[in-house]
């Protein structure tokens, strides 16, 4: 009985020590190498708008209709049996020939265009481009008048009945 005792005594020992304290291990992590590699990648080129009008629009229209879209000419000069139109501004020059159709009409039917510094580094300028530099830009030109001129204001619509 004392063997047995004995071994008791040292089985209940065995589990009173003192147990090492848990410690948690750092998690794994990998090391990630990423490869470079030299991608060949296309300039991007910026495309330059569409011109609003084009030549090829404008050919054989009256007069009238160009004045609409160029607005006036900085010099207008009439011949026997031809109108010349002669737009300018910072860009290049734009001379409007008008010839009478089988009616009598004058029709724009010649167009030549150049640019305003022929002394530049690159004085050539395309037709269309300069046609575009001309047009009017849309939206209203000026603010109409005011309907009620002796108090500079516009009257107030009468509501009573809403």
């Amino acid at each position: 009985m004392r063997l047995l005792s004995f071994l008791a005594v040292i089985f209940l020992s065995g589990c009173m020590a003192q147990q090492p304290p848990v410690v948690e291990a750092p998690p794994l992590t990998k090391s990630i190498v990423m490869e470079e590699k030299a991608v060949m990648v296309d300039p991007v080129v910026e495309v330059a708008p569409k011109p609003r009008f084009v030549l090829e629009n404008i050919m054989n229209l009256a007069p009238g209709t160009l004045r609409n879209i160029l607005g006036n000419p900085s010099l207008e000069r009439k011949e026997k049996g031809v109108q010349v139109w002669l737009y300018t501004n910072a860009e290049c020059v734009l001379n409007l020939y008008f010839y009478p159709d089988d009616n009598g009409d004058f029709r724009l039917d010649y167009v030549a265009t150049e640019a305003t510094d022929p002394t530049a580094e690159n004085p050539t300028v395309s037709p269309n481009g300069c046609l575009d530099s001309h047009v009017v830009p849309e939206g209203p030109i000026a603010d109409p008048a005011p309907s009620s001129l002796d108090r500079n204001i516009d009257p107030q619509p009468d509501r009573s009945d809403n």
